[in-house]
Order: structure tokens, then sequence, then C-alpha cells
């Protein structure tokens, strides 16, 4: 990895935290609320007082929909900015730290078996490096405890698919590509994305000691209109610590 694109991309994230933060607000995009939200906290399963750990956690939004049904969450996100906007918000049942998902030894220090489970929202594609996190989960998780996380879906929704009036149109899918796009109009800088296949992504999890057990590939409802009532934009995967 790249420690020159780690900081831009940590530089990025905090010129965007606070158009983010406007955005997202206190319950989150239709994407959050629609999409990814509720079947994340299907899959995850928790009762309180299960402790999660939020990967990349923005300004807080899943952090806070979690606390409010009595789960103990550690939520770090390394853009400073977004910690701060986190924090302006309730944040009873919620402990922020900055944190960075790339650094193994940070994410350690957190504590043997400290968590039931761990979430990431709509953050490893904009991760540099994905594998000091599920190695470090190996770590942070109590036996059986799992992972769920989301990404934009590799083969339908990412740079290398174009969308077209008939269907989407995949330039390339295998090969892991860096580039730069926009995730919501108008944001103040191009943020980094780093295109994995679902491959690379559960080829880490086979790695470190997970079983995947749980799927979906969301779609919006017809009355939302647009190519992602037909295809999934973004995929939800389940991995369990063996």
């Amino acid at each position: 990895m790249s420690d020159i694109i780690n900081k831009e991309n940590k530089a990025i994230w905090n010129t965007n935290a606070n158009f983010w933060d406007a955005k997202m607000g206190t319950a989150g995009n239709d994407w959050h609320q629609e999409l990814i939200a509720p079947k994340t906290e299907r899959l995850l399963d928790l009762k309180a007082p299960a402790r999660l750990l939020d990967v990349g956690c923005g300004n807080g939004v899943f952090a806070r929909r979690m606390a409010a049904k009595g789960i103990a969450v550690t939520a770090f996100d390394f853009a400073e900015q977004n910690i701060e906007n986190a924090k302006k918000y309730p944040s009873e049942g919620i402990e922020y730290l900055v944190l960075d998902a790339t650094n193994e030894a940070a994410l350690r220090s957190l504590g043997s078996e400290s968590f039931e489970a761990a979430v990431a929202n709509m953050v490893l594609m904009d991760v540099p490096e994905i594998e000091p996190l599920f190695k470090a989960l190996q770590h942070l998780l109590v036996p059986n405890g799992c992972f769920v996380f989301s990404v934009c879906h590799p083969c339908f929704h990412s740079e290398q698919v174009e969308h077209t009036q008939g269907g989407i149109l995949v330039r390339t899918y295998h090969q892991p590509q860096t580039s730069k796009g926009v995730a919501i109009n108008k944001q103040p800088e191009l943020q980094y994305y780093f295109h994995r296949s679902v491959t690379d992504y559960l080829r880490l999890a086979f790695q470190y000691g997970f079983v995947v057990d749980g799927y979906e590939e969301p779609v919006f409802e017809e009355a939302h209109g647009g190519i992602f009532t037909k295809v999934p934009p973004a995929l939800i995967v389940r991995v369990r610590k063996l």
C-alpha cells in the first residue's frame, strides 16, 4: 500500500466529511435506510448487551441505530472530522475513536475477543488495503463472532461499470483497479475507489479463518425507479469466525 495514497485518502475524507454529514444527517440517506441498514442489522442479529465494532463509522449513523437497541458500540474512522461530526449527535452507548483500518497494530490494541460482531457499511471499497483488517478481526472477535460488510457491488456498481439505457456495460471485473469518482453529486473532492472482485474479499476472509454464512444483494423498490430496481447496487456479506 502506498502511504502517499493513504494520506491523500484521509485528507479527502476530512475535506468531504461535512458535506457527507449534511447528506446523511441523523438517520442516513435512502441507500442507508432502504438498502444497507435493515439487512445489515438482520445479518448481525445482535441482542443487548452485545459489543459491536463499527469500522469506518462516518458520522455515526449506524452506530446510533445499534446503540438505540442497547448494543455497546465502539465506532472508529480515520478521518478526524468524521468523528467530530459523529460526536455532535447523541452518543449514549457509543465510544468513538480515530483509528486507521489499515493499521493492524492499532486495531489489535482494542483487545482480544472484545466484540461479538463487527460491521463495515459501504467502507471497504474506499480502503486501499483491507488485509490488516481481516487479520485483526480474527483477534478482536469472540469465537463464532461475525463480521458484516457491505460494498458497492463489484459486478454492477463500480467505476468499471457503465450504466446504459438498456442495462450495464462491465469494462473489467477480476483485475483490481484504483480510480477516483463521486459518490454523492457536488461533494467537494473526488474520492478513491479500490475495486476488488467478490473473490478478492472472500479469499481474505477464508485466509483468516472466516466462513460465509450470510449474503444479500439488495435492490430498491420499483417505486424508486432506475436500474437499481433490477440489479443490486450493493453487496452485503456476513462472515463468521471459526
